[in-house]
């Protein structure tokens, strides 16, 4: 199977009511799941290659989780430079799939004839349409730096080696931190600040609620025509805000590695040492991450996918990483909740919500990768020796679209059992298996569909889980099931 093919078909079966409303939805995906024998019978070390190579658009992600379940399996302790560095990729993984995304396959939605009738679509559309729009091409060359930063230390996205087990390959050189600082200030410097805000970065984090966000948008014309200013108004204008709202349960399994945290790579150290942490958030309150709960169900379960997280349907991605964050550092730090939970709390999970979550998380990540690079020591280890055994392992992490967990079990020095539950799979079906209604389906109940031959709403919603390229739409009659349209958007 193609990378192509993993990441890129996705089938919705919409049934609707006498209104054109969505009474219920189901998904399917050729997205890769388990190990469906091709990793089975394998050296331990292969599932640091194949995983990665399928799941082509997170391949460092896959290689990371891949890595940990491993050295869980060996009892493998990592050196802070290993720590750093991985936390230094891996933000740069997702720096380069947030533009590319808004500019590939969210933007060129805003520019849909859909939406012709409305006061903003003629800026939408000259910004934003696919290859011709004055943004696509600074949008997509902004995916650039970060991924020249990645290459710089592991060398070419997504197909590398860095990561093994015991910390990553290579060391850390001057010349080598000089350009990646470069590299950073490039990206602020030349789009983030420019081109998608329109000001400088320090100036839109201080922005603190929703009122804060819509006084910067008039306080200068740059704000209001920034990329960043025209998706805020044409979200709002096309009723984005309201599109695909749900009160979702929300999971993280955490990310970036403290420097000073536990070094032993074991799930229980990861979710106590990662700066974005891991939790469950039921709607209400924080609950730790059960890594035991995962353990069990990814070893005896290949459609774990489905049970969700302890039964219950689970949102994955940016929206759960920033909130969880936000919400951990308020209720263990006491800090006040800052703008995206000020945000979440009044518009709730949406298509705009989910959007500018991506976005937002870019914002916080390159002031984050900057001290990381300064936590970098030249000369010291990048990896230490690990001993191979047999046992199990489970790799707990965040993919650019959510979190990402591994789990081996090997048998002389051969992977007995490996299961895969990548973030899509979560968004698109988890909780069916015990009746429950998956995050996508639930964000599509209700919505009206307005053009049975151009169902674009059921893209737009898609689109904002970061969930495909292409989406084929299969409408029918509640009732009766009959098919009473087809579209791919």
């Amino acid at each position: 199977m193609g990378t192509a093919q993993a990441e890129k078909d996705l089938l919705a079966r919409v049934y609707l009511n006498r209104k054109g409303a969505v009474t219920r939805a189901t998904f399917s995906s050729a997205i890769y799941q388990g190990d469906k024998g091709l990793l089975t019978g394998q050296p331990a070390r292969a599932a640091l290659v194949i995983p990665s190579r399928i799941f082509g658009f997170c391949g460092g992600s896959h290689q990371l989780a891949a890595a940990m379940a491993l050295e869980h399996a060996w009892e493998a302790q990592l050196p802070p430079n290993a720590l750093v560095l991985r936390s230094v990729v891996q933000a740069a993984e997702i720096l380069q799939n947030t533009s590319r995304w808004f500019y590939t396959t969210f933007g060129p939605g805003l520019a849909h004839p859909a939406f012709s009738d409305k006061p903003l679509f003629a800026e939408a559309s000259r910004r934003f349409t696919a290859f011709k729009g004055d943004s696509f091409r600074p949008g997509i060359m902004a995916g650039m730096h970060p991924m020249a930063l990645y290459a710089l230390f592991a060398g070419q996205w997504p197909h590398s080696n860095f990561i093994i087990p015991g910390g990553v390959s290579g060391a850390v050189r001057p010349k080598e931190l000089t350009r990646a600082f470069s590299l950073l200030d490039q990206y602020c410097r030349e789009w983030l600040e420019p081109a998608w805000l329109g000001c400088s970065l320090e100036r839109y984090l201080e922005i603190e609620d929703w009122e804060g966000l819509m006084a910067w948008l008039d306080e200068k014309e740059a704000h209001f025509n920034s990329d960043f200013g025209v998706f805020i108004r044409v979200a709002l204008e096309y009723g984005l805000d309201q599109l695909g709202q749900v009160e979702p349960n929300l999971l993280s399994y955490g990310a970036f590695p403290n420097k000073n945290g536990h070094f032993a790579v074991t799930p229980q150290n990861h979710l106590q040492a990662v700066q974005f942490p891991g939790a469950y958030f039921d709607g209400k309150e924080l609950h730790a991450c059960d890594h035991r709960w995962l353990t069990e169900s990814l070893r005896d379960n290949k459609e774990a996918h489905r049970f969700g997280y302890r039964g219950e349907a689970v949102e994955v991605g940016p929206v759960a990483r920033m909130l969880i964050r936000e919400k951990y550092k308020h209720q263990h730090n006491g800090t006040h909740p800052s703008l995206f939970a000020k945000v979440y709390s009044q518009k709730g999970a949406s298509v705009f919500t989910r959007v500018w979550a991506r976005m937002h998380e870019a914002c916080v990540l390159l002031n984050k990768m900057r001290l990381w690079l300064y936590q970098l020591e030249i000369g010291a280890p990048c990896s230490l020796e690990v001993k191979e055994q047999d046992g199990w392992g489970l790799g707990l992490t965040e993919a650019p679209r959510g979190a990402l967990s591994h789990f081996v079990q090997l048998e002389g020095g051969r992977i007995k059992n490996y299961t895969i539950l990548p973030p899509t799979m979560l968004n698109l079906q988890s909780g069916e298996a015990l009746g429950k209604t998956s995050p996508m389906a639930d964000a599509l109940k209700d919505t009206e569909i307005k053009d049975l031959n151009n169902p674009i709403e059921v893209g737009l919603i898609a689109r904002s889980f970061d969930a495909c390229l292409s989406c084929h739409v299969e409408l029918f009659k509640n009732r009766s099931e009959k098919e009473i349209g087809k579209s791919r958007v």
